[in-house]
This record gives structure tokens, C-alpha cells and sequence, in this order.
């Protein structure tokens, strides 16, 4: 059910959207607008004011969607957000596999302007939260990987893990994947779903790239890097990617494990592909960023 807010007056349509679990997303229509509207069946949730507070500097011709309204009843919370047009990154690549340069390139520059908001300054250091989730992921590991390779990850991450000390707290986006990314007339036109966001390492905006954008398109990937440094990429980038990705095992495989078990197998079979592609981590740059 809507909720009754003075901006969702004369509705002429309503239908309602695909969303994740326990949220309902509606698109509206009313006689001088069109919304998308999220509601959640938790009236504490304060989801929605964290993103209304996000401040992202202005990019010409790129849109985020973020809320325009929110509010609360006595069993939900909502937020309101400005309906964005156009295709995915997905189903324009499905069709024009052609544009992945540009629309990586742009991607990579536009997420580099989202990197620019600093977190609060009361905010915990990004080491200590970084490293208190995955001792999270890693204690739920037990039957999910084999013994040899948690080893082998753990021998890995702790020997990385100091670098977590030098990297700055900036915003982040936090789902940045293909279904996020909006297109119009071939250019990237918007950001969708700030819902996850974050403050911390900006380089960790890239785990969904190796973790799902390259099994669609690792040409898209690699512009997105390139596009965001613009200039040669760092070795010290590929230090900590290779350091995320190898965090991401863990916790990619717990979190299948708890909301959506029916895509275990699928995930198991992505987590192996990111162990070959890092040859066992042995190599820090993975090999569909080369090939």
C-alpha cells in the first residue's frame, strides 16, 4: 500500500516493481510526475534518511537517485525518489556490446566524482570496520570452502591487511553493477540505488567488477578502471583489489549462504573463477583485465 504523502496526490497509474525482500517498490505516475517509491515493513529503519542526506557533487549529465521525500507510518518506513529514465548497463550491452569502452570509461569518471564526499568525521576509521566485518565472514566460513584454500586466503589477507591503515574514509556507492547504471541516447545518464552506501576505501567500489561485471563484460570492467584513474593505473590499486577480492570470497560465500541459497552453487562457481583469475593470489592484477 502507498503511503499518504502530499507529493503522491492524483495518481493516474501505479504499478507495482520487482524489489528486494522485505521492501515493495512502486512505479507512480501522478498528473505532474512520476516517482518510484521504496517502502520498507519496518517502521525504525532509517535507510531512507541516510540517503537523503548524501551530497553528491553535480556532474553535467548524470543523475543519482536519491530521495526526494521520507517519511514513516506506525508499520513501515518509505522513501520517494525521482523516476530516472533509460536502459540498464546490462541490456544496452546485451545489444551493443560496442559501447562497453565508453560507458566503462564514463562509468569509472563519474564514480570518481562520487569518491570526492568525504565521511563524517566522527565516523570510525575505514581499517577497523573493514576489518571487523570480515573477521564477521571469516568466523562463518566452516563448510563453504575448502580447507586449503581458507589457509590459504587467511595467509594472504593477513599479510595485506596493514595496508587497510593509509586508506581514506570517501563515500561509496557500494553496489556499483551493471543493473545500477542507467543509459540514454549511448552515454551513462545515472546512478541508482544508494541503499548499501558507505563511507571508507573508494578502491572497494570495485569488487562488484570482479565479482559480477566481468562474467558480463570484462571490456566494460577494464574501462571502468581506466576510466577512473584516467591515467596508468597504480600497482598500489591492483595491491588492495587484490586484497578486497580476496576478502570478497568470504564474505560473497556467507552472505549466499544466508539470503539466497538457491544461488550457492552459482556463487561457489564465481569464487573459484576469482581464485583462478588471481592464480591462487598469487598475482595481484587478474587475468581478465590483461587478456
Amino acid at each position: 500500500m502507498l503511503p499518504l504523502h502530499p507529493l503522491l496526490t492524483h495518481v493516474v497509474s501505479k504499478r507495482q516493481l520487482s524489489g528486494r525482500s522485505r521492501q515493495a517498490v512502486w512505479s507512480v505516475k501522478t498528473a505532474t510526475a512520476h516517482y518510484i517509491v521504496k517502502v520498507v515493513t519496518d517502521p525504525s529503519s532509517r535507510q531512507f534518511e541516510r540517503e537523503a542526506a548524501v551530497a553528491i557533487p553535480k556532474q553535467e549529465g548524470i543523475s543519482h537517485a536519491l530521495p526526494l521525500a521520507t517519511g514513516r507510518t506506525a508499520t513501515t518506513a518509505y522513501g520517494i525518489y525521482p523516476y530516472l529514465p533509460g536502459q540498464t548497463v546490462r541490456s544496452v550491452l546485451k545489444e551493443t556490446p560496442e559501447l562497453a569502452p565508453r560507458l566503462g570509461q564514463e562509468t569509472g569518471q563519474a564514480l570518481r566524482r562520487i569518491h570526492d564526499v568525504t565521511a563524517p568525521s566522527e565516523m570510525m576509521s575505514w581499517s577497523e570496520r573493514c576489518q571487523t566485518k570480515h573477521d564477521r565472514y571469516r568466523a562463518a566460513i566452516d563448510g563453504l570452502l575448502e580447507p586449503t584454500w581458507i589457509e590459504r586466503l587467511d595467509r594472504f589477507i593477513s599479510e595485506r591487511i596493514p595496508l587497510l591503515q593509509t586508506r581514506p574514509n570517501q563515500l561509496q556507492h557500494d553496489d556499483v553493477h551493471l543493473d545500477n547504471l542507467l543509459v540514454e541516447d549511448g552515454h551513462l545518464s545515472a546512478f541508482l540505488d544508494y541503499g548499501n552506501h558507505d563511507y571508507g576505501d573508494p578502491w572497494h567500489d570495485f569488487v562488484k567488477c570482479g565479482l559480477f561485471q566481468v562474467e558480463t563484460s570484462p571490456v566494460f570492467a577494464r574501462h571502468l578502471i581506466e576510466g577512473y584513474f584516467e591515467t596508468e593505473v597504480p600497482s598500489d590499486f591492483w595491491r588492495m583489489y587484490s586484497l578486497y577480492m580476496a576478502m570478497v570470497v568470504f564474505s560473497a560465500l556467507v552472505w549466499t549462504k544466508r539470503f539466497d541459497a538457491d544461488g550457492m552453487q552459482a556463487m561457489q562457481k564465481r569464487v573459484q573463477r576469482i581464485i583462478q583469475d588471481h592464480a591462487g593470489f598469487q598475482r595481484d592484477i587478474p587475468l581478465w583485465y590483461e587478456t
